[in-house]
């Protein structure tokens, strides 16, 4: 089972590497599958963080 540093660092790599893809290609040549993996990596950070955020405030 992954721990949320895990998925925070899986996230955060896709989110480099669909930034980069967006970033190194032609303006007319942006795909699809770059924007909407930068997409899901955003959604994917905010919902850990926010998540984290959570469980921290009910342990104490």
């Amino acid at each position: 089972m992954l721990t949320s540093i895990d998925r925070i660092m899986i996230y955060a790599v896709l989110c480099i590497i669909s930034f980069s893809t967006i970033m190194l290609t032609s303006h007319h040549a942006t795909g699809l599958f770059s924007m909407g993996g930068l997409l899901a990596a955003i959604v994917g950070l905010w919902v850990e963080i926010s998540n984290k955020t959570q469980l921290e405030q009910q342990k104490k």
